[in-house]
């Protein structure tokens, strides 16, 4: 794509910035690697200049540790990016479920110190199980 002069910008759901726990949330980083990723993304940024949005969700006891943010800062310093926090909908008592506000605070802290754009995408429509991803799940 960054070899067609494409005019749009990249999204990429990262979630973790280590491949062991990149992949047991998404197991397909097993064949295609961070390091894959990240010289696509080095390719992509000579190529074309533009920002990097990475989509990352945090997740308790998942990827809410201290080493989790420093690895993304690390795999971000490449070229300029902006991370979008998004807050996780639980809809059951799960795996998954949403990182503590400290955690959060966490990654926006430690990403704005290092230069990173942050965002912290809050969900609507959780109070009544409407939020994305909770209807499709009702019966």
């Amino acid at each position: 794509m960054a070899d067609d002069a494409v005019k749009f910008k990249l999204a990429v759901s990262l979630h973790s910035a280590i491949d062991d726990t990149r992949t047991s949330i998404m197991p397909f980083n097993a064949t295609f690697t961070l390091a894959d990723l990240r010289e696509a993304l080095v390719y992509w940024y000579q190529k074309t200049k533009s920002r990097i949005t990475y989509e990352y969700v945090v997740w308790e006891g998942i990827n809410d540790a201290r080493k989790d943010v420093e690895a993304l800062v690390e795999f971000c310093r490449f070229a300029p990016s902006k991370v979008n926090l998004i807050e996780y909908n639980p809809i059951d008592d799960g795996e998954f479920q949403q990182a503590s506000n400290s955690a959060i605070e966490m990654y926006v802290e430690t990403l704005e110190k290092n230069g990173i754009t942050v965002t912290v995408r809050r969900s609507r429509g959780k109070d009544i199980d409407a939020a994305c991803g909770q209807l499709a799940n009702k019966s």
